[in-house]
């Protein structure tokens, strides 16, 4: 039976049969892929640990029929601090969500995004970065990966640079900022419904929030390692405050995705107060 390797990020796992498991994971050879952890569910069994969601492991693999099997396995980083803390948790799930759903189209680019997956989880478990605004970057990265990142500096319906006094809404069917005056006009076009569905209010702050994730993202991974413990960092007593335009700008790129992936995403809801 043909073998061969690859070093992927676990994603996501569903049970097959009594005591298998079927692990997904985006490798850095390959990008998203599925094979069979033969007895994982055993307790004691070496696959066990190894199988869960977010561990990095090295792989040798059997190919198989159907799925190919993993028959040795390794694991290089399981980032234990994230375990600890369930709000870091519930994020590093999210990044995991999103490449289940949006890895297929990122097999091309499937080194640049492991890499820049397995960076983001590792500032989620050992930086101090809000890891609502990491969630917030990642989604950027992932979406200018994807091609399909938003309009933020001008409106999609006129073209007009957008300034505090000029902008209103964030359109998801028309993947951008849009300024009063479009919108308006956009209302004019669609019922209420179609309106409140396509359509969030978007603020100057929340504004400035995406546009500083945006540039954030495009930083190169040495860089955003070196910034990983500065500038937006939240004190106790400024957090609650500090972290609502944060949320704000994050729900907003989460219904964004939400919208071109068709579905909702279910990561977050262990933590309705930081959605």
């Amino acid at each position: 039976m043909p073998t061969f390797s690859l070093t992927g990020i676990n994603v996501g796992t569903f049970n097959l049969g009594e005591a298998d498991r079927i692990v997904t994971f985006f490798s850095r050879e390959r990008g998203l892929h599925r094979a069979v952890a033969k007895g994982a569910r055993r307790p004691g069994t070496k696959l066990a640990g190894k199988s869960e969601a977010l561990n990095i492991n090295r792989m040798l693999l059997a190919k198989g029929k159907n799925l190919d099997i993993i028959t040795q396995c390794e694991t290089i980083e399981s980032f234990q601090r994230l375990r600890q803390d369930l709000e870091r948790l519930a994020f590093s799930l999210y990044l995991a969500e999103l490449t289940q759903i949006f890895g297929q189209d990122l097999t091309e680019d499937s080194q640049e995004y492991f890499d820049k997956l397995s960076l983001f989880l590792g500032l989620l478990a050992e930086s101090d970065k809000n890891p609502g605004l990491l969630a917030l970057e990642f989604e950027f990265v992932l979406l200018d990966m994807i091609g399909i990142n938003p309009e933020l500096d001008y409106c999609v319906g006129c073209r007009a640079p957008l300034t505090d006094r000029s902008l209103k809404a964030f359109n998801y069917e028309l993947g951008g900022l849009v300024c009063e005056t479009c919108f308006l006009r956009l209302r004019k076009l669609q019922n209420d419904s179609d309106n409140n569905r396509a359509s969030v209010y978007v603020t100057p702050l929340v504004w400035k929030y995406l546009i500083l994730a945006r540039g954030a993202s495009k930083l190169e991974v040495g860089e955003a390692l070196k910034q990983a413990q500065e500038s937006h960092s939240l004190k106790p007593d400024q957090s609650v405050q500090a972290n609502q335009p944060i949320i704000a700008a994050r729900r907003l790129m989460q219904g964004y995705l939400e919208y071109k992936a068709g579905k909702k995403f279910r990561s977050l809801e262990m933590l309705p107060d930081l959605l």
